[in-house]
């Protein structure tokens, strides 16, 4: 999320205004409706991103087996007014669901409050908001396993010793923050003993801000060995700042990555492997979640099953939460068995 300027406080403030004046408290659930009959809100953090374009392809593969009315809509950059503007509308033409993947968790909330007052219901993906303001959240994996995959990698290609950093994507983003924290608390292990996290840094999911935090922390950290970065923006914007610093033979770089446009970092051993998930299989399952919430045969409820279509039945779990499955460490050798994923066509 880029930092708003004044105007764009402002913007916000009274976005946020309207929408608090403007929600109520719901009076129960709305009634079901088939999602054939419905149209879904589907909102990414930001559009110009390849990452969201794959995750819209697996949406459109499930849209095609259930039917429904898809509009995927975000702002161009990953922007806190952009998406309450975007549920407002999906507000005001009655979606059946409004699915968001959360650039500020809190900033959103009043706005995802008024949609479920008005009858629609809410679902995150990918990244949560608090869960009183939605009632599922389709995950990836879980934390746990998400951080330590990626600091694995990390910890592996130091050789378990020296200084770190990380270039995040927003402040604000809990489920990166989580896996953040999972990283740090691997530092408590003896194996890893030797590792310093020296500063963790945040680019907003933006190239330019994301390089510039890369090239701050390494001319402020003159003996770092390694750059975490757990956003594809942040990882391809380190490895640049290491290159134009010549610093990239001593400097590694790993974190998440996506194959559908970085592969070649893994075949030019510029990342010695990164970590992520199918996008594409996200999408489907969020939107077939979707479908199985607005129908009524699921309420969001701890034990409750639905069907998922090709990723079979899946289970909610604690706090409304369906986790898709394991991360995917992705090496040169691997890497193109997986390109269908990560396809932004549909």
């Amino acid at each position: 999320m880029r930092r708003p300027g004044v105007g764009a406080a402002i913007a916000t403030a009274a976005l946020l205004a309207l929408t608090a004046c403007a929600a109520a408290e719901p009076s129960g659930p709305p009634p079901p409706r088939p999602v054939r009959d419905c149209n879904l809100t589907m909102i990414p953090k930001n559009t110009d991103n390849p990452y969201f374009a794959a995750v819209r392809t697996g949406m459109v593969d499930a849209q095609r087996e259930l039917g429904g009315d898809l509009s995927f809509v975000g702002p161009a950059a990953g922007d806190v007014t952009g998406q309450i503007q975007r549920i407002q509308s999906g507000r005001q033409r009655g979606s059946c669901v409004i699915g968001i993947s959360a650039v500020d968790s809190s900033a959103v909330a009043p706005a995802l409050d008024a949609a479920r007052a008005d009858g629609s219901r809410v679902i995150s993906y990918d990244a949560d908001v608090s869960d009183g303001s939605r009632g599922l959240f389709v995950n990836m994996a879980t934390a746990d396993e998400l951080g330590r995959a990626q600091f694995e990698i990390l910890a592996r290609a130091m050789g378990n010793t020296g200084e770190f950093g990380i270039v995040s994507s927003q402040s604000t983003a809990e489920v990166t923050n989580g896996w953040i924290d999972v990283m740090i608390a691997q530092l408590d292990e003896a194996e890893y003993s030797g590792m310093r996290l020296v500063r963790t840094s945040y680019g907003d999911d933006d190239a330019k801000k994301s390089y510039d935090a890369a090239v701050a922390l390494l001319r402020a950290h003159p003996n770092l060995r390694g750059i975490m970065a757990p956003t594809p923006i942040a990882m391809e914007a380190s490895v640049k700042a290491a290159t134009d610093l010549g610093v990239a033979d001593r400097v590694v770089v790993t974190g998440l990555g996506n194959p559908g446009n970085q592969a070649e970092l893994l075949k030019t051993g510029q990342v010695p492997a990164y970590v992520l998930w199918s996008p594409r299989d996200l999408g489907y399952l969020t939107y077939y979640a979707a479908a199985a919430y607005t129908a009524g045969e699921i309420t969001g409820r701890a034990g409750e099953t639905f069907a998922a279509g090709r990723l079979g039945r899946k289970t909610i779990g604690p706090g409304g939460e369906v986790v898709m499955g394991h991360p995917i460490t992705f090496t040169q050798d691997n890497v193109d068995r997986y390109l269908h994923d990560f396809e932004t066509t549909g």
